[in-house]
């Protein structure tokens, strides 16, 4: 019988031909190894509906219920392809679901945002890891959409990135406002190497910083700035949905500015918005209103 792995190889093959992300890459290589580990499988004769019914419930044991799903799906989508290329007679998961859990997204305050950019001090690396608080913050872009930005991408007068090969290998338009633009033009006046097709977030010596260095940098300014948790990339990115959320009222705006491709993903930070909902309709309140202007 073929071995679990060889096909495991191949699926990651098939996927990067068609044009998945070196992240998504990576996702599914640690998913897949993690289920060929601990269930035991070794060939695709071992794939089969038991071993997955018994391995899936574990997870939600060691890992985040997102996790857990991400894992599920990342399964599913590997048996599926089995099926499709005749690896295996049947596809193992059929009719096996789970359900994704409904969390909602853990978003910075404003005074953790704050607090982060008060912990840049004003030497060239303070300038540029302000930048990068302000940007993330501001425009929405992923980790890896800050991290390939250059220079050229950048349009300091209409205030816009072009963002390439982001979230599907899909390029897109940025935004920051003027606030963000001082920081940039503070940056880039002791910027190692200001040429148009250098990155803007590079090292002292001009080197493009790794997949894992902004992380690593808002660590860092998250301990400095004395919060309780680490903000990270995302968390900024969440804080750049719902700031725009609640000074605009505008989801469309938001999916514009995330680019997300529908409002689904947008919707989730109505819900982390509730408490500024309820301050608004206290204001509102027909009925509230209907007893001030009986009583006036």
């Amino acid at each position: 019988m073929p071995d679990l792995l060889d096909a495991v190889a191949a699926f990651l093959r098939s996927r990067e031909a068609l044009g998945c992300t070196a992240a998504t890459l990576r996702t599914y290589a640690a998913d897949l190894d993690r289920f060929c580990r601990s269930s035991g499988a070794a060939n695709l004769a071992d794939l089969t509906p038991e071993a997955l019914e018994g391995y899936l419930p574990g997870l939600r044991e060691h890992m985040k219920p997102i996790s857990a799903y991400r894992h599920y799906r990342t399964l599913r989508t590997f048996c599926r392809w089995c099926h499709r290329t005749a690896r295996t007679a049947t596809d193992p998961m059929a009719g096996m679901t789970m359900r994704a859990p409904k969390t909602l997204p853990r978003v910075p305050s404003d005074e953790d945002v704050r607090a982060l950019l008060a912990a840049c001090p004003n030497t060239p690396e303070g300038r540029r890891n302000r930048l990068m608080v302000a940007l993330l913050a501001d425009s929405g872009l992923r980790r890896e959409e800050l991290r390939r930005l250059r220079l050229a991408d950048v349009d300091l007068q209409t205030r816009t990135l072009r963002i390439r090969q982001g979230k599907g290998r899909k390029d897109g338009l940025g935004f920051f406002g003027e606030a963000t633009a001082s920081l940039l033009r503070a940056w880039l006046a002791v910027h190692p190497d200001p040429r148009a097709g250098c990155f803007v977030f590079v090292t002292g010596d001009g080197a493009p910083l790794g997949p894992s260095g902004g992380n690593r940098i808002l660590r860092r300014l998250s301990q400095r700035a004395g919060l309780e948790r680490p903000v990270g990339p995302h968390a900024l990115r969440h804080y750049a949905a719902t700031a725009i959320w609640r000074r605009s009222g505008d989801l469309e705006l938001v999916r514009r500015v995330l680019r997300h491709e529908t409002l689904t993903m947008a919707l989730r930070y109505v819900a982390v918005s509730q408490a500024d909902l309820a301050a608004k309709y206290a204001i509102a309140s027909p009925m509230d209103y209907l007893r001030e202007a009986t009583v006036r």
